[in-house]
């Protein structure tokens, strides 16, 4: 499963990315800061996986979040995640 956030380096997107290692430390992180990538290719990759705002968490391929997570959204990415351990 490849797990990757997509973030701008702000406040909340700190705070997000914070938020998720907390709740997932068991999750191989793949984090694409905006002030990390020179080349572009984290823009490519965003607009290749329809990411549209930052923070967004992408689960293999796929936008599962966007924004700081709330409880339910902890749920699901529980569910999701647990999936994606099992295969």
């Amino acid at each position: 499963m490849k797990v990757e956030l997509f973030s701008a380096g702000c406040r909340l997107c700190q705070r997000a990315e914070e938020m998720l290692q907390h709740h997932f430390p068991q999750v191989d992180w793949i984090i694409h800061r905006a002030a990390e990538c020179r080349d572009g290719s984290c823009c490519a990759l965003a607009e290749q996986y329809g990411v549209r705002a930052v923070p967004s968490l992408v689960v293999d391929g796929q936008v599962v979040l966007v924004g700081l997570p709330g409880p339910q959204e902890l749920a699901r990415l529980r569910e999701v995640l647990s999936r994606g351990a099992s295969r």
